[in-house]
């Protein structure tokens, strides 16, 4: 993996000593206030909206396409007292929006009815399942959350059996145009009013409570929280806000299944993104993954705290047998690649197997960009002559794009830019692998494939203390979009041979002029240990608690001997 390295450029400041005045401003340490110049910031008020987001600060949910109609159609079927259903997706993203619209009806009176595909016996998205189950059970509305927009059969099926259905979805719309439905929530449907497009399904099922409530909706912001983070959607503009306002919900107890999932997993104050994308989304996404995903939805409209330890302890369970999945899956993989792919030739990875569950195949394809920093295609084959994948990319290229190139290929496709999931008959693999690097090959840019760390600011050792790290925590939350600040500090010692820590990590300690922190490199790279002398490091920081003390800690990203 080539890796470069680059100091962020600051924008024009709006006075010469303008972090000096950040920092009268705000409070806060030069260091914080050249940190947040360095980000870009070049007003008070951009600082202060970013710092300290108010919940007044959401955009009004009506400017959001399709929200105006769908409103007046629930209204409607409320008014009627008709059943009405919730069609969900198996992920965190559509499990969580799936939630949130079950507690809104519920707080309007209503008891919906609610579907979550089985990842194995129905496949992804809106399915002929989908509408037998509401024909069933006489639905006379259906929601969809984070599926719908390519579903152009299954909707007209509804349409024919007399089904209003809304769809909510922020995937890729199709070249056929929208399917029939009475009412379309989706952010890239209308240019106009909108400031904010990068919603996830819970961002829209929030939108849309927030229309139905009022302020009400608030009590959901901790579930839009998880979810938009679980999709890894840009933590900006209205993400951002949702996040940070719904990780203080959480941390004030909130859903009441989400507390004890968070009890089950010994989390602890305060709460950060992270906690969302790697402790609590993972549970939730492990229900889906390895059985059905009612577990979780049950757990997270739970009003029971007896049900709800019950589910989290199943759960937890599930987790473990995924992660299990996950290893070993990871494992081949990577042995594929170095035993199949050509790095001189190839610009992307796909690999494929028998014995890959399917629910464990995106996780694995994101481990692979992770290791190899190329954009990876994982399909788990199902003994029926067919398979499922997921794609995973990186920065700058846009996989959805490439698989539509080789459509006729797949009997299935949907996602987005950096995320895509797709089914695959087995005969076509070979030749799918050919003509998808070709497409790669046409569509990115070679410069694409160098990891480029963006650093915010260049550090001494002596610069990082605990004190200045809790003030750090005022620019949480961080995630895709709105990166941890990322440092530079050159011509580090090592003081001792690294040595292993967890299942795939390093730990090692570093010193510079008598200063001396422990560093950790999770996944680390190859690097010449034996023979290297100083080193330059970027890397994150962080709090190690331990034994009632809380001391600095390095997170590494990337070493390159001094030069």
């Amino acid at each position: 993996m080539q890796t470069a390295w680059a100091l962020r450029t600051t924008v024009e400041p709006p006075a010469a000593d303008w972090p000096l005045e950040i920092s009268r401003l705000f409070g806060v340490s030069l260091l914080t206030a050249r940190l947040l110049a360095a980000r870009g910031f070049s007003s008070e008020s951009e600082i202060r909206k970013y710092l300290y987001p108010k919940l007044e600060d959401l955009a009004e949910p009506f400017l959001v396409p399709g929200i105006p109609e769908a409103v007046e159609i629930v209204r409607k079927h409320l008014r009627l007292k008709n059943p009405i259903l919730i069609h969900g997706d198996y992920d965190a993203d559509g499990i969580t929006a799936s939630a949130v619209l079950v507690r809104a009806f519920k707080k309007l009176g209503a008891e919906p009815l609610a579907f979550i595909p089985h990842r194995l016996r129905h496949g992804y998205g809106l399915t002929r399942a989908g509408i037998d189950f509401a024909r069933d059970r006489g639905a006379q509305l259906m929601i969809t959350v984070d599926c719908g927009i390519t579903a152009h059969e299954p909707l007209a099926e509804a349409r024919a059996a007399g089904i209003d259905v809304i769809i909510t979805d922020h995937h890729q719309i199709s070249p056929l145009g929208v399917p029939p439905a009475s009412a379309i929530i989706h952010p890239l449907l209308d240019d106009a009013g909108l400031p904010f497009r990068d919603l996830s399904a819970v961002g829209l099922a929030f939108k849309l409570a927030q229309a139905l409530l009022g302020e009400d909706s608030y009590d959901l912001l901790d579930l839009a929280a998880l979810g938009t983070v679980g999709d890894m959607a840009p933590l900006q503009g209205e993400n951002r806000m949702l996040v940070k306002h719904g990780l203080e919900a959480l941390e004030r107890g909130g859903n009441l299944g989400l507390k004890i999932l968070a009890e089950t997993a010994k989390l602890r104050a305060p709460m950060t993104a992270s906690h969302l994308g790697y402790v609590l989304g993972p549970r939730i996404n492990a229900s889906g993954r390895v059985d059905s995903a009612d577990n979780a939805l049950q757990l997270l409209i739970s009003g029971n705290a007896r049900e709800a330890r019950s589910l989290a302890g199943l759960l937890e369970e599930e987790n473990k047998l995924r992660q299990k999945l996950e290893r070993d899956a990871a494992a081949e993989a990577v042995r594929k690649v170095e035993r199949e792919v050509n790095f001189n030739r190839d610009r992307l990875i796909v690999v494929w197997d028998a014995g890959w569950h399917p629910g464990v195949v995106g996780i694995v394809a994101s481990r692979l960009v992770e290791k190899f920093y190329r954009p990876a295609v994982v399909i788990g084959l199902d003994g029926n002559g067919g398979g499922r994948g997921s794609a995973r990319s990186i920065a700058g290229f846009n996989i959805h794009q490439a698989l539509m190139r080789v459509s006729d290929l797949l009997v299935e496709c949907g996602g987005h830019e950096q995320a895509a999931g797709l089914k695959i008959r087995a005969e076509n693999l070979e030749l799918f692998r050919s003509r998808l690097n070709e497409a790669a090959a046409a569509l990115m840019d070679p410069s694409a494939l160098v990891k480029n760390f963006h650093i915010d600011c260049e550090l001494r050792l002596s610069d990082i203390t605990a004190e200045w790290i809790r003030e750090i925590l005022l620019l949480e939350p961080f995630g895709i979009g709105a990166p941890k600040p990322l440092f530079l500090t050159r011509g580090l010692r090592i003081k001792d041979k690294p040595a292993a820590w967890g299942r795939e990590s390093l730990k090692f300690w570093v010193e510079q002029e008598a200063n001396v922190l422990e560093a950790v490199w999770s996944r680390p790279r190859p690097f010449p240990w034996a023979e290297c002398g100083p080193v330059d490091a970027v890397y994150t920081v962080e709090m190690n608690r331990w034994n009632g003390m809380e001391l600095p800690r390095l997170e590494i990203r990337d070493l390159k001997p001094t030069s």
